[in-house]
């Protein structure tokens, strides 16, 4: 009778040890099986988040080069408006000029001196 089955009286299967050990091997084969591709799939998340980061990363970096680019040319612009417009001024008002950078060169070096 080892290996086989027998029915009880109240209908229930009597399971021998034989079969209950083929049932426990194969289910932990199949669990074997189960944690394999968890692993194989744990991989390819991870390899995909990887690149995504990664590309996503790359998008925003060269995003904010190009931003950094144009808020420096801004600058150089607003710069080069201001030095122009002094430019001007100094060349209306040549004395006047003269004296202003004096007064804040004499300024400044009493400051240090303190």
């Amino acid at each position: 009778m080892a290996g086989r089955t027998a029915t009880k009286a109240n209908g229930v299967k009597d399971v021998t040890a034989e079969a209950a050990a083929k049932a426990a091997g194969s289910d932990f084969e199949s669990l074997k099986g189960d944690i394999a591709q968890l692993q194989k799939d744990l991989q390819s998340l991870a390899s995909n988040s990887g690149k995504y980061i990664r590309e996503r990363t790359s998008k925003e970096y060269d995003r904010g080069v190009k931003v950094s680019k144009d808020y420096a040319n801004k600058a150089g612009g607003e710069a080069e408006k201001a030095r122009d417009y002094i430019e001007d001024k100094v060349r209306e008002n040549p004395l006047a000029s003269i004296g202003i950078a004096f007064g804040t060169g004499v300024l400044l070096a009493m400051l240090k001196r303190k």
